[in-house]
């Protein structure tokens, strides 16, 4: 009983941590359309008032130009950020080239690398399962 007790716990850490990844990427998908949204929004205001001739058509062209830059910009910088560092498992976590790579300086049966590792264990205290008011958890 305890293995399927164990394999169904895993599964539902799993799943909280893809509902997670899948509900950041909608965030970031609707944060891109509220900036199409608003650029549109301001282009026309500004088509507006070039047909009123408030202001010249050079600069309409001129500020839809950058605007559309800008636009390019941060759709492709987040696209690629999200395609080559973002952590294909928790979101809010970066992959660096180097990761798990690189060997420590310390030897394994070294006393100060076991200092080190109860050191940091002390500062970063593993977080607890209990439900603690974090709001990852559904109270269906």
């Amino acid at each position: 009983m305890g293995q399927k007790q164990e394999y169904n716990d895993d599964l539902t850490k799993r799943q909280i941590q893809v509902n997670e990844w899948s509900y950041n990427n909608k965030m970031d998908t609707l944060f891109i359309f509220q900036l199409i949204f608003i650029s549109l929004l301001f282009i026309g205001i500004l088509i507006s008032l070039k047909v009123k001739g408030v202001v010249g058509a050079g600069f309409v062209w001129y500020s839809m130009a950058v605007l559309l830059i800008l636009l390019i910009i941060i759709i492709v910088n987040r696209s690629v950020y999200t395609n080559t560092r973002r952590d294909t498992k928790y979101w809010n976590r970066k992959r660096f080239d180097g990761d798990n790579t690189v060997s420590s300086p310390l030897g394994r049966g070294d006393a100060s690398y076991l200092t080190y590792i109860d050191s940091i264990r002390k500062a970063y205290p593993a977080p607890t399962t209990g439900n603690s008011g974090s709001g990852n958890t559904c109270k269906c």
